[in-house]
């Protein structure tokens, strides 16, 4: 049953006096593209953060919570969880303060020392014989396609105004089948999914990767290891130059003993490669969908970076299959994509028409 807002501060407030802050100044804290919300709680010199995340709405808190403590456990810091309420969607959590690498970066801290850090945090995780010991989804080619498919729905009718045929879509289907099927296999870890800027934080008084904080962890899948260190360095929402991702690639894979040029540091990039297309290829969607299903503007800026990591992931021959259906169905993907271009009604309607379309994942 869906509550109001006033019901749902009232449940806050009850949380919160409940964990013994009854006397806080709350503080509401930016939102992000997610259906959670946080507040900061003050009393005198100390703070919390209460996450609120909506019962069937937000992702699970107990997830969060979940991955949180497990991610502690293998070394690398997540916010401690100081009471809870997993039936309501509420957790107090230990408060990481502002410094986003986002806000460092923009006040112009040194880019290569936080990314260095951020690689050597990934390092840590990967490094750690107890990651892959959880019970999480598996990020199998269902879910792989599924992801991709989001780009066929929204971001496809956000430029041509037309529904993709079933034909089509199955065509799009089947070249990232051919894509992934063809890649060797590497071993299972945790792929946290969302590791950038704007979930990484520089936390004070800590010293090497424990001072790098962890944030949005709570879709976490059993994956393969690229797909972190791709999302740190083919960044949605910032241009990371071409010589920085390189040394950061390097430098994962000499901390992790992988030689580029060996059969393991080939089979590590074709994965790097093809989930850098489908990442970009999922984003697009995400982004275009912010715009018309939820009338959240602020995504479509990131439209033509996105669009343009695509179209040079697209160029390894490893994508060959997927660059040949984007040559044929959508050749003109990457472009500048403004509110006043997209019929977001007729887009809505589109999407939702397409993804009762049927697919083989044979």
């Amino acid at each position: 049953m869906s509550i109001t807002p006033d019901q749902r501060e009232q449940q806050r407030i009850a949380f919160i006096n409940n964990a013994g802050w009854e006397d806080a100044v709350v503080e509401a804290l930016p939102v992000d593209a997610s259906a959670r919300c946080y507040f900061r709680l003050t009393k005198g010199r100390e703070t919390k953060i209460v996450m609120d995340a909506p019962p069937g709405i937000a992702e699970p808190v107990a997830v969060f919570a979940k991955v949180g403590r497990h991610l502690l456990s293998c070394g690398v810091s997540t916010p401690v969880i100081h009471h809870e309420d997993i039936e309501n969607g509420f957790l107090l959590l230990e408060d990481f303060g502002d410094n986003t690498y986002a806000k460092l970066l923009n006040a112009g801290w040194d880019e290569e020392k936080l990314y260095k850090l951020a690689v050597d945090v990934l390092v840590t995780m990967h490094s750690s014989d107890k990651l892959a010991q959880i019970d999480m989804p598996p990020y199998d080619l269902a879910f792989l396609i599924k992801e991709a498919l989001i780009m066929a729905d929204w971001y496809m009718p956000s430029i041509t105004g037309a529904a993709l045929p079933a034909g089509a879509r199955q065509a799009y289907v089947s070249a990232w089948c051919q894509v992934f099927q063809s890649l060797p296999l590497l071993p299972t870890t945790l792929v946290l999914r969302d590791f950038h800027i704007d979930n990484l934080m520089i936390l004070d008084g800590r010293e090497g990767i424990a001072s790098c904080g962890l944030l949005d962890f709570q879709t976490a899948v059993l994956g393969v290891a690229p797909y972190d260190l791709m999302s740190l360095v083919e960044d949605a929402r910032r241009d990371i130059d071409d010589g920085l991702r390189t040394r950061m690639i390097n430098r994962y894979l000499k901390s992790m003993e992988i030689d580029r040029d060996s059969d393991a540091g080939e089979a590590f990039m074709s994965w790097y490669y093809a989930l850098s297309a489908q990442r970009h290829a999922k984003v697009l969607g995400l982004f275009t969908r912010l715009y018309s299903r939820d009338q959240k503007d602020a995504y479509l800026k990131h439209v033509k970076r996105v669009s343009g990591l695509m179209s040079i992931s697209l160029q390894n021959s490893i994508l060959g299959p997927v660059k040949s259906w984007f040559d044929k169905y959508f050749p003109d993907y990457v472009v500048e994509l403004e509110a006043e271009t997209i019929d977001e009604q007729k887009v809505m309607k589109l999407a939702i028409l397409t993804e009762d379309f049927p697919v083989s994942l044979s």
